[in-house]
């Protein structure tokens, strides 16, 4: 077999320590509305918000115009974070904490415009894994959706 037909990549990045994490759906997923992406956030790492053990904040935007069409804001009562020894702790946040909204609008405006260019990069719906830390958005990966 030769080097060409190989399919795999081996990705090295760097651990986001994340202040805000969370998903976006590039195509609606439930009404499967192909003008409007959800975007979720939630406080610390991604894994509480993947794994359920939170709800997150749920933004609506309307592909086209980027318009808001809808927010909901998730009650958090715990995050996860990286401690000094890179090991991941659960914290408990408080009730004013955790009804804070994660994201500013301008934010999420950012965030549905890569995700934007994400979907038309690679011609599909994606599912995309996101990150930021200290203000700066990273992809930490994308997908197909595939409950489409």
């Amino acid at each position: 077999m030769e080097d060409a037909e190989v399919h795999v990549a081996v990705v090295v990045q760097k651990m986001v320590n994340a202040d805000i994490a969370g998903v976006i759906f590039s195509v609606h997923p439930v009404t499967k509305d192909t003008n409007q992406m959800i975007i979720e956030a939630g406080f610390g790492l991604g894994e509480a918000l993947v794994s359920g053990q939170i709800t997150p904040d749920n933004y609506i935007v309307h592909k086209d115009s980027l318009d808001i069409v809808d927010t909901y804001i998730g009650h958090q009562k715990l995050k996860i974070q990286r401690d000094r020894d890179g090991k991941n702790e659960t914290v408990e946040l408080n009730s004013e904490q955790g009804s804070l909204r994660k994201l500013t609008d301008d934010q999420v405006k950012a965030l549905a415009q890569e995700t934007l260019l994400i979907e038309k990069h690679y011609g599909f719906p994606v599912d995309i894994e996101w990150a930021m830390e200290d203000g700066k958005v990273y992809i930490t990966q994308a997908r197909p959706i595939t409950t489409l």
